[in-house]
């Protein structure tokens, strides 16, 4: 050990067996000299000697120490001279002495020899002092050796650093510490001292999976709050962001959230409606919270249902009661199946759960109310329409079950009927069927039976029992249930409707859509309280089969949804001008001056009312020309809040898109054109409408056979869709279309497509065919893809495993060529892909090795398709099979996953189910004939 100039170096041989790199061997011959910093040397003193040592200096090291503090400085940490060393070794010498004196230290253990003779205090003192020494110089050295390794490596890093121009600074290096567990406050102090030795200013962040909060915060030099990335970290600034409001009164305890959110931990659904609860009412009462606390506290287990159960309730409390009504209504259907916003709407209004006022106040409540619980995290949404609407939902397992337990207590669901035929009644009945009863056996006793003269809705959407019984039992229905509301005969196969049909003089919905109604079955129709009468054909490309206007329509003054019904006589349209309350009209009618001219008279009639029309004409060759100038007056007022426009089919004068879209109506919002033409003149008219979100445009003729998104044009658009229509050419300006989110394409013939990487919010494509797979390589910012007809060959679809934005990949009918195809993901493939729906015969096969698709957390696949490997994928938690049976290999690789995901599984009846909800319109309008393919 060498001194001087007031540094002290170490020279030392390097011959250490760690060294394995053959450089560092080479090194190891050479004399190396490391100096140590005083600083060293005063922390190695002050941890030998640290009652000495507290004296010399009160002030805690986060104050001492500011080697993270942005400073280029030397460390603070005061010099020790010769003087100040001295006295803390005689210090110590004083200390251990006086303890002496005091009987501290055990006397027989100075001769380390048991039943040694007892000796003089002195001579035993003077032997525990000189072991005393030979202990210190022992730590002495550890730390020393310690030290040095410090001291090496802070030397190695410092070569590494760049230095800053003009400054003989270093530049702020950072430091990531990845830890399992938290360390003990002293070691995180050493690692700062250490730091400091840099002699710049240094950033370093520990990071950990521990939930100690407040142990962390001991760590944070400035003080302050650690970063919490955990999902309840997440939730917890949402929840602090809610209730930013309430900082400055007295009850204020944001600890309280922090405390409730780590209970729920690691169970994020218990979370979300936590926050979504305190969202709705953000002004909770501190006793509220508390209460709240406590409960989660006081639970015997942390198990999800346990958890989510208090986490419900304190949702569910805080409901208006109608609300409560409503959501407890829901147990009548089995969880995760996907129920129509449409159909809920009505019956909660049908069955007096909402108002008691007049129909359009009861439908505003019950609105607001499907909105609240989809709000809440009560109800998932499940289809979302291009308005950004919620247009059906599902209930998950654990609330269909707290709801179910609660609808029974309050008589809301009836034990007596079985769970599969409840959804079909009212939910106050006294109907009796055993579980292992069908629909069909219902009806066959249903002219003796006297319980259902009660009943105020009957929904049998998709019963398959009327053809057989030539139609007996629909006739049994409108004798004997006169106090219906509500009537779904959609998707059943029916053929007719009876005479008695106009019994039914509560009725206030009728839904016959997808049936084989023939034309004149809705002619002799009166029901002077229906509300909605929602028709249409099983086949909606025979324009002949829509069923007809009501005969005496002008006195159904209550009508607010009249939906794909067709003309037979002129003076039918302008009877519908007399429905002041109608807001959505779809109409079919004949190509004929007189039908033209009473539908415009009865549109403008409906100025005030009328937000959504559908227009049907017959397929013909496109007119280039606008409707003459004498059949414009016959629309003298355009309707004021229209939001929806759909427009199917031509008319031999002219084309009818010019008179809607042009004047001062800029409440559109979406347009549907479908077998009509669209000229170069309606595309600069439409880019120009301040409101339009959606363009579908279904086997249309451009007069310019492309389309061109200029700049600035489309500002508010964010969906697309372009099928089967002549165009050569879409081209997408820099500037153009600036919110599109979503295109839809299904072309074809040849058609270029330019442009869609300047689209900087575009995050879903849709293509369903091969003549757009061109695409698949410029929209590198697509976050959901689903491809449809697009026969990729395998090898085409292993590029899409390197896209770096993909978080839902969805492989439909024939999105692969060939029968045999396997897919093998490898390793850093689909990193960011969370959900995998496949349900192409093609696949035969996936296997997931390990390390590919690590965000993985869902996969929806088909009998026809195998899963190999699911338990590689470390972020799996729920599958959903469609098929008859349950492949053994998924049932045995969910018993092997750490996560044991969930399985859900849809038999042939779910799908068929749910085929049926997807064709369902958007925006709860009725089903035009144009909007059945969809796209």
């Amino acid at each position: 050990m060498e001194e001087g100039g007031g540094d002290v170096a170490i020279h030392m041989e390097e011959k250490e067996e760690e060294e394995d790199d053959d450089d560092e061997e080479e090194e190891s011959k050479q004399t190396t000299w490391i100096h140590l910093d005083e600083a060293q040397y005063v922390h190695i003193l002050r941890k030998l000697f640290p009652k000495s040592s507290s004296s010399s200096s009160s002030r805690p090291l986060q104050v001492q120490d500011r080697s993270l503090d942005k400073q280029t400085t030397k460390p603070t940490t005061a010099t020790l001279g010769e003087d100040q060393i001295k006295k803390l070794i005689h210090d110590a010498k004083e200390d251990i002495l006086r303890e002496l004196r005091q009987g501290k230290y055990d006397k027989g253990g100075g001769t380390g020899e048991p039943g040694a003779p007892d000796q003089n205090s002195e001579t035993v003192s003077g032997k525990i002092f000189a072991g005393f020494v030979d202990q210190m110089i022992e730590k002495m050295k550890d730390e020393f050796k310690e030290q040095l390794k410090i001291k090496g490596l802070v030397d190695k890093i410092k070569n590494n650093l760049n230095r800053l121009p003009r400054s003989n600074k270093y530049e702020s290096p950072l430091f990531i510490l990845k830890v399992d567990e938290l360390m003990d406050v002293s070691t995180c102090e050493d690692i700062r001292n250490a730091l400091s030795l840099l002699n710049c200013s240094a950033d370093l962040m520990i990071v950990t999976a521990t939930m100690e909060i407040q142990l962390a915060k001991e760590y944070c030099y400035p003080p302050r709050e650690p970063v919490d990335y955990s999902l309840a970290g997440l939730y917890h600034d949402i929840v602090l962001e809610l209730t930013s409001q309430q900082k400055n009164e007295d009850s204020y305890n944001p600890q309280i959230f922090q405390d409730i959110l780590y209970k729920c931990e690691p169970h994020e659904f218990c979370m979300k409606v936590f926050t979504h609860a305190l969202y709705a009412n953000p002004r909770r009462s501190n006793e509220e919270l508390l209460k709240l606390r406590s409960t989660l506290q006081a639970l015997p287990t942390t198990s999800f249902n346990s958890i989510a159960k208090v986490m419900f309730k304190f949702s569910y409390n805080d409901l208006p009661k109608e609300y409560k009504s409503c959501l407890l209504y829901l147990a009548i259907f089995s969880p995760g199946q996907k129920i129509r916003r449409s159909t809920l709407i009505a019956r909660w209004a049908a069955e007096g759960l909402t108002s008691k006022e007049d129909w359009p106040s009861s439908v505003r409540q019950a609105n607001r109310c499907f909105d609240t619980l989809v709000g809440r995290c009560l109800v998932d949404p499940a289809d979302i329409d291009t308005m950004g609407n919620v247009k059906s939902c599902v209930v998950s397992d654990p609330v269909h079950g707290f709801i179910t337990t609660i609808a029974r207590k309050q008589h809301i669901v009836e034990t007596r009927l079985s769970h599969h035929l409840a959804r079909h009644f009212s939910i106050f009945n006294d109907l009796q069927l055993r579980s292992s009863d069908r629909i069909d056996q219902f009806f066959k006793g249903l002219s003796k039976s006297s319980q259902v003269s009660l009943l105020k809705v009957l929904d049998l959407e998709g019963c398959l029992c009327f053809l057989k019984k030539k139609h007996e039992y629909l006739k049994e229905i409108c004798s004997k249930m006169l106090l219906l509301k509500y009537l779904s005969l959609r998707r059943t196969d029916i053929t007719q409707l009876p005479s008695e049909i106009n019994n039914l003089r509560e009725l206030e919905v009728l839904d016959i859509r997808e049936t084989r109604v023939p034309p004149h079955a809705t002619a002799h129709i009166l029901l002077l309280k229906l509300k909605r009468l929602l028709a249409g054909h099983i086949d909606p490309s025979n324009f002949e089969s829509n069923p007809q206007i009501p005969h005496r329509i002008d006195k159904m003054v209550n009508m607010e949804v009249l939906s794909n019904v067709k003309a037979k006589q002129s003076h039918d349209l302008k009877d519908i001008g007399r429905l002041w309350q109608l807001r959505k009209l779809g109409v079919v009618i004949d190509d004929k001056d007189s039908h033209l001219k009473n539908l415009l008279k009865a549109i403008s009639d409906l100025h005030e009312c009328l937000c959504s029309l559908s227009i049907t004409t017959p397929i013909a060759t496109p007119h280039e020309a606008e409707l003459p100038e004498v059949n414009v007056p016959y629309l003298k007022k355009h309707p004021k809040i229209l939001e929806s426009l759909s427009i199917k089919g031509t008319i031999q004068k002219g084309r009818l898109l010019p008179l809607f879209i042009k004047g001062d109506n800029n409440k559109l919002a979406k347009i549907t054109l479908c077998q009509t033409l669209l000229s170069k003149d309606d595309m600069e008219v439409l880019a120009k409408l301040p409101k339009l979100r959606c363009v579908r445009l279904q086997h249309i003729v451009c007069t310019e056979h492309m389309l061109n998104f200029k700049g600035g044009e489309f500002r508010c658009l964010k969906y697309l869709v372009v099928e089967d229509s002549d165009l050569t050419n879409i081209t997408f300006e820099d500037g153009s279309a600036s919110e599109l989110e979503k295109i839809v394409l299904s072309i074809s013939s040849e058609c270029s497509v330019s442009g869609v990487d300047c689209l900087p919010k575009l995050k879903e494509l849709e293509l369903n065919s091969s003549l757009c797979v061109s695409l698949l390589h410029d929209a590198k910012q697509i976050a959901k893809l689903t491809l449809r007809d697009t026969l990729l060959e395998v090898d085409a679809l292993q590029l899409l495993t390197k896209k770096p934005n993909i978080r839902c990949l969805m492989l439909l009918d024939k999105s692969l060529g060939g029968t045999q195809n396997e897919i093998t993901l490898e390793k850093d493939e689909f990193l960011w892909l969370n959900l995998l729906v496949v349900d192409c015969s093609a696949i035969t096969k996936i296997v997931f090795n390990s390390g590919s698709a690590p965000r993985l957390e869902k996969i929806v696949w088909s009998s026809s398709t195998s899963l190999s490997s699911i338990d590689k994928l470390p972020r799996l938690k729920e599958l959903e099979f469609n098929g008859d049976k349950v492949p053994n290999e998924v049932s045995e690789a969910i018993e092997k996953h750490r996560n044991k995901p969930s399985l859900k599984h849809n038999g042939p009846e779910t799908r068929n189910e749910a085929k049926g909800d997807e064709e369902e319109d958007d925006n709860d309008a009725a089903t035009f004939s144009c909007w059945k393919k969809q796209v």
